[in-house]
């Protein structure tokens, strides 16, 4: 893979169209059947574990303010609040990651049909047989993605629990997860035309500035609830179109 640097800077105001364009593109009659499977076990993991997730933050809520003497208890209301945001933020991102990983087979031929819709061509679709031969290697490129992500995902969490510097912690997982959320739903492109991670990597790292704005949007959507069913594959739309523009729009450096 080349040196793949946008001749034309993507706008802030751009960067922040991409999931919407991306929902558009999930919603348009050519991929909406692509999103069934994959909105279904959104679903079923999301409702799973946001029970769970809900019932967890109550009892640390309660416990905080048990904690707390009575004539701290605005500080009670200000560490409910940061621990919540950050609880919900991190939780809803998590659990998205395992059902899009569930899900990573139908996100490839979303991806496929995608780049089709995009370059207006008219080849033959990814099969599912397609899919199901590619199953060991598609799960392979997961665990790649995750075995990046969770050496960061440590570190963060370790800075969460020291005093002080903790207060700078959620704004690494925004950074963290802002960043993972570009690279997972990018590399649905890169996969399904062979390229290696660390070229798919180098490319988003040539592109920083967008790639963290689009990133941070598709984050933020994640970590909304019910919204978040949607978004997944709205990312992968999203993605796509980026990879298509960086494919379309770069020169050798």
């Amino acid at each position: 893979m080349n040196d793949n640097i946008l001749k034309e800077k993507i706008s802030l105001s751009k960067a922040l169209t991409y999931l919407k364009d991306g929902i558009s593109i999930a919603l348009s009659k050519e991929c909406r059947a692509y999103l069934v499977v994959p909105v279904i076990i959104n679903i079923l993991i999301l409702s799973l574990f946001g029970y769970g997730l809900f019932s967890y933050i109550n009892k640390l809520i309660f416990d905080i303010f048990q904690a707390v003497p009575e004539f701290l208890t605005f500080l009670a209301y200000v560490i409910s609040g940061i621990v919540m945001l950050m609880i919900i933020f991190v939780g809803c991102y998590f659990f998205s990651t395992i059902a899009t990983i569930i899900a990573s087979p139908f996100y490839g031929l979303l991806s496929d049909k995608v780049e089709m819709k995009l370059n207006n061509s008219h080849g033959d679709d990814m099969s599912i047989i397609d899919i199901i031969k590619d199953i060991p290697r598609i799960l392979k490129r997961e665990l790649r993605k995750q075995l990046f992500f969770l050496p960061l995902a440590l570190i963060c969490l370790i800075i969460s629990f020291i005093p002080v510097v903790n207060l700078i912690s959620p704004i690494l997982w925004f950074l963290l997860t802002s960043w993972m959320g570009c690279l997972q739903y990018c590399d649905y492109a890169y996969d399904n035309h062979k390229v290696a991670f660390n070229d798919m990597h180098k490319d988003l790292k040539d592109n920083k500035l967008p790639t963290f704005i689009i990133g941070a949007t598709i984050a933020i959507g994640l970590s909304i609830p019910i919204l978040n069913i949607i978004i997944p594959p709205a990312a992968v739309c999203a993605g796509t179109k980026y990879y298509v523009e960086i494919q379309k729009h770069f020169r050798l450096v």
